[in-house]
């Protein structure tokens, strides 16, 4: 439907893994043990409890030498989300590994990239739903391919 409402003609990513970034650690085309090896070990230590989400807003995201994003996001501050980012922040620094500290947070959804910018709009109807686990991925620039390296269920 947005595809047709703004004319954009970039691919769909139909073998993507649908995820909300929360923190980069880098960019690798092969992703180092050790580095796997300790984001495990922080992502074990994090407690949150489930959560809900909403994306309520579609619009267009500049990316660094890439394509313009088309995101479905949520504006709204979400205390869950912040809990669990601040969490495996707090635990990629500690454990000296990249992280990105502070900042504003907007969760979004990488739908497809095209040239054409889309303005924030509000969705015709949000996506919503309950967050029961995080994963780390490895994401390939791109490529918009991601491999799930391994995940943890929210239990609080």
């Amino acid at each position: 439907m947005y595809r047709n409402r703004h004319a954009l003609t970039g691919p769909s990513r139909p073998n993507a893994v649908l995820h909300v970034t929360l923190n980069g650690i880098g960019a690798y085309r092969r992703l180092p043990d050790d580095i796997v090896f300790g984001a495990e070990q922080v992502a074990a230590a994090v407690r949150a409890q489930p959560f809900e989400i909403v994306l309520d807003e579609a619009m267009s995201f500049k990316h660094p030498g890439q394509p313009q994003a088309f995101v479905i996001c949520g504006r709204q501050e979400n205390e869950g989300l912040l809990d669990l980012r601040n969490q495996i922040q707090e635990g990629l620094y500690e454990a000296g590994l990249p992280y990105n500290v502070g900042g504003h947070l907007t969760p979004h959804m990488t739908m497809l990239y095209d040239r054409k910018t889309v303005l924030p709009e509000k969705l015709d109807r949000p996506v919503r739903w309950t967050v029961q686990e995080f994963l780390l991925i490895h994401s390939i620039y791109g490529k918009s391919e991601h491999h799930v390296i391994n995940r943890w269920p929210l239990l609080g």
